[in-house]
């Protein structure tokens, strides 16, 4: 499938990311208005969108990158849109950013159970370097995970 090519986020999408934030997390895990306003705002981070005709935000995901080192803040993906590649290329994306800005790596935490979203940052070349017990509440632990930029192609990426 091919998919579009994903848009820089601005303030006035601000709402549009709560409403994405609130399919996607718990109430609990959910970024403010505010977050996402300074996310956008932040001169080392880029907010990237992606839709489809039927959904012009389907999915979005925010990076910041600081000397060598990127960071993916988060990534979502509309859960009636899942599987079609939304946050492969979102990811991505982010990452050719960061290397356009001299990032040589790219860091993300992910939640342990989140399987998924493991095994899509495995086969963009993510390897575990560190757990970080209680990261996400009581017994919930966050998986740190890191990739080399440029981020390798694989067999998935030819077929979007």
């Amino acid at each position: 499938m091919l998919l579009p090519y994903p848009s820089t986020a601005t303030e006035a999408d601000v709402f549009t990311l709560v409403e994405l934030d609130e399919a996607c997390f718990a109430a609990g895990e959910r970024w403010t208005p505010g977050m996402w306003s300074d996310e956008i705002a932040s001169p080392t981070t880029t907010v990237l969108l992606l839709g489809e005709d039927d959904a012009p935000t389907s999915a979005a995901a925010s990076f910041t990158q600081v000397a060598e080192v990127a960071d993916l803040n988060r990534v979502m993906v509309h859960p009636q849109v899942r599987g079609r590649g939304l946050a492969r290329a979102l990811i991505r994306e982010g990452a050719a950013w960061a290397e356009e800005h001299g990032a040589e790596r790219m860091l993300l935490e992910v939640r342990h159970d989140n399987q998924t979203a493991i095994g899509l940052y495995r086969q963009l070349g993510f390897e575990t370097i560190d757990t970080r017990p209680n990261y996400y509440g009581a017994g919930l632990d966050a998986i740190v995970m890191q990739a080399p930029l440029p981020l390798p192609v694989d067999e998935e990426d030819d077929h979007e």
